[in-house]
């Protein structure tokens, strides 16, 4: 491994020691990670194996993510996943996860679509669309009823032989037949937009429905394979913490005690969790460490057999 900082200071060996160094430890994080061989001036570069299985959960201590404090089944899988060990779920997890990258990217692509050509699907709008249609119908409803009396006007005016009023009457009719008319086209217009609001509104109902369904059988999958590898690593596990728990203190780590702390009060550190899983773990690309169990990277790298590069 070959380490360089920004002020162009260079770092080799398989134990590198940065504690002294102003370095951010999220920046020496990407670098071992970065896959584009740049070599722009004044950045950190770290030249290093690539990280391979298991080392996106445990190339950092303590880990970040998904939590402070990640449980040890979630450190367990990234350990066997480094060893090229399979969960009895694997590939109905992959198949899941890919299903739910689907879902999630349609989801994105409709976000992005233009404003104007989805429809709004909130229940304020249905609502309005409902209400506009009742309110079409109202209307046509009141006009047939006029019109019709129109007409009986016009025939009993004509019976009676009063072309003046048959004529005043007949005027009206036109008039109201042609407003009834317009009142139908918005009738349907009005209901058309309602049934396609109704179908986008069970669109995106069923899409939320089956994409929440994919979420909870992918975190039962992953719980599954998270149980697995807990059960076919936890007594070597319980080794390395047992191991660790028997290294000197260091002033950082354990400072006012007499003894080291035993295997359950480890059991219950998230760093001493993390370690103990990289220490099970098979890593080539350095585990960057911002803690304070070990007296120095030699130290570190020798127990957990791994490079590191120490912040």
């Amino acid at each position: 491994m070959r380490l360089r900082l920004p002020d162009g200071t260079v770092y080799e060996g398989s134990a590198i020691d940065l504690a002294g160094e102003s370095v951010d430890v999220d920046a020496v994080v990407a670098a071992v990670r970065a896959d584009d061989g740049t070599d722009a001036p004044g950045a950190l570069r770290i030249d290093c194996p690539s990280p391979g299985p298991g080392h996106d959960r445990l190339g950092r201590v303590p880990v970040s993510a998904p939590s402070p404090s990640p449980s040890r089944g979630w450190l367990l899988a990234a350990a066997g996943r480094s060893h090229g060990r399979r969960s009895p779920v694997a590939d109905d997890l992959a198949r899941l996860e890919a299903k739910l990258g689907e879902h999630r990217d349609d989801a994105a692509e409709e976000a992005e679509a233009d404003e104007r050509e989805r429809p709004d699907t909130s229940a304020a709008a249905l609502r309005d669309a409902r209400r506009r249609v009742a309110a079409a119908g109202e209307d046509e409803s009141r006009l047939r009823e006029r019109v019709a009396a129109l007409r009986g006007r016009v025939n009993a005016h004509r019976d009676a032989g009063d072309d003046e009023a048959t004529a005043a009457a007949r005027e009206e009719l036109v008039s109201a037949a042609t407003e009834l008319s317009e009142v139908e086209t918005e009738r349907v217009a009005a209901e058309q937009r309602l049934s396609a609001l109704e179908r986008a509104v069970r669109a995106e109902r069923d899409g939320r429905e089956a994409r929440l369904k994919l979420e909870d059988a992918v975190e039962n999958r992953r719980r599954e394979a998270r149980a697995h590898f807990a059960a076919e690593l936890g007594a070597e596990f319980a080794a390395a913490l047992r191991d660790l728990a028997s290294l000197p203190a260091t002033a950082t780590a354990t400072a006012a005690v007499d003894s080291p702390p035993e295997p359950p009060a480890l059991e219950s550190d998230p760093v001493a969790r993390a370690l103990a899983a990289v220490r099970l773990a098979d890593l080539s690309a350095p585990v960057v460490l911002s803690c304070g169990r070990f007296s120095d990277a030699e130290a570190a790298a020798d127990w957990l057999g791994v490079p590191v590069v120490r912040c």
